[in-house]
């Protein structure tokens, strides 16, 4: 769960500082991933995902603005969860 916590938070940040142009957030999320010594396979599944359906990006964002990050994590929908899930190990 430590991976899905943090890959949403990576998301919601790569979409607010990156305009969401279509890599920039695996491209983000790659390098806050790799900063931390963590596995990247998912990003490029999870830009897919959420650049793909608005409400998902919208969700991203607002999740990005919860500090905690098991608050943040208990506070995605189904939808969220379910695309973190597909996304990562």
């Amino acid at each position: 769960m430590t991976f899905k916590i943090q890959i949403s938070a990576v998301a919601a940040a790569a979409l607010l500082t990156t305009g969401a142009y279509a890599g920039d957030m695996a491209d983000a999320c790659v390098a806050a991933l790799e900063a931390d010594g963590r596995d990247t396979s998912g990003c490029a599944c999870l830009e897919e995902a959420v650049m793909a359906d608005a409400a998902l990006q919208e969700e991203f964002l607002a999740l990005g603005e919860i500090a905690d990050p098991a608050e943040r994590y208990a506070s995605a929908s189904d939808a969220a969860k379910a695309t973190m899930d597909k996304c990562t190990r």
